[in-house]
């Protein structure tokens, strides 16, 4: 083999190279999130004051930032007093939320702020329970829920989260 035959052939060999090499280049692509295979349940990312606290200063507020790994999933929210167990005279559904389905697992944050008069908090206790409980499902009408869990009942495929406060407030 000559050395004009020889670079020819290293030229030719390195031109039919060139395309496999080109094609290994590797352009980044942004990770993409989907739903996981099945239903998992909400969660509470943090809250202010933290969840179990004891809310007794001037009017108080309550900020809970919610998460679904299923992004698809709506929120369905309530923020209830003197619940659970159901009491007739005492529990009292104070406001209502939904948060709809979006492209991250943390959701928006929402907030309450106890009210005597408006959430007609029972005058008999000098402390309450504030609850905020959060369903993946829609909440079951209270006819067909247990008695003691009349308020927030989900169905038999639906998840419930449930987040405590302690209001120390005499409501006249």
């Amino acid at each position: 083999m000559t050395a004009r035959s020889a670079h020819l052939f290293l030229r030719r060999a390195w031109l039919a190279a060139l395309p496999l090499w080109a094609g290994a280049c590797v352009a980044p692509v942004a990770p993409q999130f989907e739903d996981p295979t099945g239903n998992y349940s909400p969660y509470l990312v943090s809250s202010d004051p933290p969840a179990g606290s004891v809310l007794s200063t001037g009017t108080p507020i309550v900020a809970a930032t919610l998460a679904d790994p299923n992004l698809q999933d709506d929120l369905y929210g309530r923020w209830l007093i003197d619940y659970p167990p159901y009491d007739d005279s005492r529990s009292r559904l104070a406001l209502e939320f939904r948060l709809p389905p979006s492209d991250a697992v943390d959701r928006e944050t929402v907030r309450f702020a106890p009210n005597c008069a408006e959430d007609q908090i029972a005058a008999s206790l000098d402390s309450h329970r504030v609850t905020l409980s959060v369903a993946d499902r829609p909440f079951v009408p209270p006819e067909q829920a247990p008695a003691d869990l009349r308020l927030d009942t989900v169905p038999d495929d639906g998840f419930l989260l449930r987040a405590t406060w302690i209001l120390n407030l005499t409501c006249p």
